[in-house]
This record gives C-alpha cells, sequence and structure tokens, in this order.
C-alpha cells in the first residue's frame, strides 16, 4: 500500500447548503457508473489491507471521499450517512444521521460497498427532493427556498450518532501495570537505540495529516518498546495538553513543538524517555518509604504525598488528574490490593474533585487519602 500523507481537507456536511446537493443539479449523474468511477480513482489502487491500523484505514477513505468529491461536487462529502425520523432518548422526534466507521475487507468488496453507498446517499437526496415518502416534512420550519425535508434534516432538533467500529486499543501509559514498569535503563545506550529507531521510516512533515504524524509517533513507541520493554511506552505522556495529556515528561511536548531536525528530534526522544525513566524510579523510591502500609493513618500519608508528588510533577495542568490515578493504581498494586479493587477504590474516592489546571486545596487532598484509606483498610 503507497500512503499518501498530505492533509485532507474535506467540506464540512454540516454546512452544506440545498444547492449545493440538490439532485437536480446534476441531471447527468449515473448511478449505475458509480461502480465504475470509484473504482477508477487513484487512491483506489491502495485499498488498504484487512488488518491495516484504523487511521490508515481512516485516512484512506478520507483520500477516497476528497477524490469523489473532485470527479461529483461536495455533496458526496454525506455518502457515510443514513437519515430517520427518530424518537430518539426523551427528544421526540426529531432527524437522526447516523454513521459507522467503515472497514475494509477485500479490495474489490470495499471498493464496491463505498460506491453503492455513494448511490445511496444520492438517492436519499432525491427522496428529500419531494418527500414523496412523506418521511421528513412533517413540521418543517419556514425556510430559504429549500425543500421542506431538507430543512427538518438540518435543522437544530437533529442528531448525529457515530458508530466506531476500529479497534484503538495500543500501547499507553494508562494501561501499564506497576509491574511492567520494573526495569532499569542506561541513559548510554539510548542515543543509538533512538537513531536506529528513527532511521526506520521517514519522519511526516509538519503539514501531514494527524493520523500519519500519529502512526508515527507510535511506531516510535513500538521501538522503544521492542529495545526496553513496554514500560518505555510513556515516554510521550507530556505535561499540560501533549501528545497524551496530563503527564510527568517536560522534555516531549508533541508532534508539533517537539518533531525539527532529525537530530533535535532524536535529543528531545532521548531526553523524554530519560525524563520519563527516572519519573518511575522516583515513584519507586516513594513507594519504598510507605510500604508495607500497617495501618490507616500510613494509607492516609502515602496517598496524600503521592497526590502531592504528581500534581508537583504535573504542574496541575490538563488532565494531571489521570496521571494521579495511574500512580495511586500502581501504588495499591505495590501494596498488593486485589486489582479487581482498584478501579471502584479510585473513582469513590477522588470523584471528580481533581480538574485541570487547579491545585486542588489542602484539605481536598487530605479528603481523598482519607477515603482511599478507609476504603482499602475497611477491605
Amino acid at each position: 500500500m503507497t500512503v499518501a500523507v498530505d492533509r485532507v481537507d474535506l467540506p464540512d456536511h454540516w454546512r452544506l447548503s440545498w444547492q449545493d446537493v440538490d439532485p437536480a443539479a446534476r441531471p447527468a449523474f449515473d448511478p449505475a457508473g458509480v461502480a465504475e468511477l470509484v473504482r477508477g480513482l487513484p487512491p483506489a489502487a491502495d485499498v488498504p489491507p484487512a488488518d491495516a491500523d484504523w487511521r490508515l484505514v481512516s485516512f484512506w477513505f478520507d483520500r477516497m471521499t476528497e477524490a469523489l468529491i473532485d470527479r461529483l461536487g461536495d455533496w458526496v462529502v454525506g455518502w457515510p450517512y443514513t437519515i430517520a425520523m427518530e424518537d430518539y432518548r426523551g427528544r421526540g422526534v426529531v432527524p437522526v444521521w447516523r454513521s459507522a466507521a467503515r472497514l475494509v475487507t477485500t479490495p474489490e468488496e470495499t471498493l464496491a460497498r463505498l460506491a453503492a453507498d455513494v448511490v445511496a446517499w444520492h438517492e436519499l437526496l432525491v427522496e428529500i427532493a419531494t418527500d414523496a415518502r412523506g418521511r421528513f416534512s412533517a413540521g418543517a420550519p419556514a425556510g430559504d427556498g429549500a425543500p421542506p425535508a431538507w430543512r427538518v434534516v438540518q435543522g437544530p432538533d437533529r442528531i448525529a450518532v457515530h458508530i466506531d467500529r476500529w479497534d484503538r486499543t495500543g500501547p499507553s501509559p494508562y494501561r501499564l501495570t506497576w509491574a511492567e514498569t520494573d526495569a532499569s535503563l542506561d541513559p548510554e545506550t539510548v542515543p543509538a537505540v533512538v537513531r536506529a529507531v528513527l532511521s526506520a521510516q521517514e519522519i511526516p512533515a509538519q503539514e501531514a495529516d494527524w493520523r500519519i504524524k500519529d502512526l508515527w509517533l507510535d511506531s516510535i513507541s513500538a521501538g522503544l518498546i521492542d529495545r526496553y520493554g513496554s514500560w518505555a511506552v510513556g515516554w510521550r505522556w507530556s505535561v499540560g495538553e501533549g501528545d497524551l495529556d496530563g503527564g510527568p515528561v517536560g522534555a516531549w511536548c508533541c508532534f508539533r513543538h517537539s518533531v525539527t531536525t532529525p537530530e533535535a528530534t532524536a535529543d528531545a526522544i532521548h531526553a523524554a524517555l530519560v525524563e520519563w525513566r527516572d519519573w518511575l524510579d522516583d515513584l519507586a523510591e516513594r513507594f519504598d518509604r510507605f510500604l508495607p502500609v500497617e495501618n490507616l493513618d500510613g494509607w492516609e500519608r502515602a496517598v496524600a504525598h503521592l497526590v502531592t508528588a504528581v500534581g508537583d510533577r504535573t504542574q496541575y495542568e490538563s488532565a494531571w488528574y489521570g496521571c494521579c490515578e495511574t500512580v495511586l493504581r500502581w501504588f495499591l498494586e505495590a501494596a498488593g490490593v486485589d486489582p479487581a479493587r482498584h478501579e471502584e477504590l479510585l473513582d469513590h474516592a477522588i470523584g471528580g474533585r481533581f480538574h485541570s489546571w487547579v491545585e486542588p486545596p489542602r484539605e481536598v487532598v487530605e479528603s481523598v487519602a482519607e477515603d482511599v484509606a478507609r476504603r482499602v483498610a475497611g477491605g
């Protein structure tokens, strides 16, 4: 598969006017010829394999949509959608736009389904032009000459429902166990390893599509994990609104700010990995100060200390509480608390009491610590 990296900017289908989508404006449109048209589009030669990463699949569908727009016009951007009037969750009968992430199978099947979706979208617009089946027009607001059905389905009461069929799970510091962080790092080895990982594929340009850049970042993580172990995934858990949001790493921010020349990028990755390892080693030392936890007071002191340590490290920036919850979960694991209880303990204890860009008052930290301690000790 050839991967183009240029950004794809598609029209916002919510902003399309009736003039943009009116089937009367395209009398030469031939539904019977859409399948052949789709097969002849340049991206059709690069259908991703069925096991391709979801970002490559999503990007390919956007490229196909871009090519369809170039041939057929902006109206075709709505091909992933269906519309129906539904009594939706107490909102009354409203127009519900539905779409689902498209999966790929064989190239023939994938292209055929796309062509069928384009034809179905065209036919839906033909129906909306007159609402011959009476599905949409009831209660249409006054408008600007657009068909009543279009004014209804594009009205303020509409609902959009998207079903994500892709598996987006992947390596993440949030999913690390404390046992997986038990490793050592020789900083002397890092520069060579980083250079080897970077040389495996070209760094995308800053103007590349975000999915291509995101996939590249994951490939860097995969290379570091392959060399050092799963703990290395946290190298880009940056402070504030960076790649992973709310982490303890200051040497890395995000693709936009941290990727420059190959040499400087390698230096930034090196520094970030070492900083992340230092943080894990620092946590291990902090854990050792409190373990084993023998009483309620010990739990309170440990939790309050760790919350403050995480806050200081993350500067209480965006989503810092995610790092806090992870560190507390690791401490529960290190203390031998049943993993099945971790989520419940932390949900009850923290319960939305920590917020982005806000250092919690001391009494809140103490209350969280007391709550965790009481629930752990209560068994």
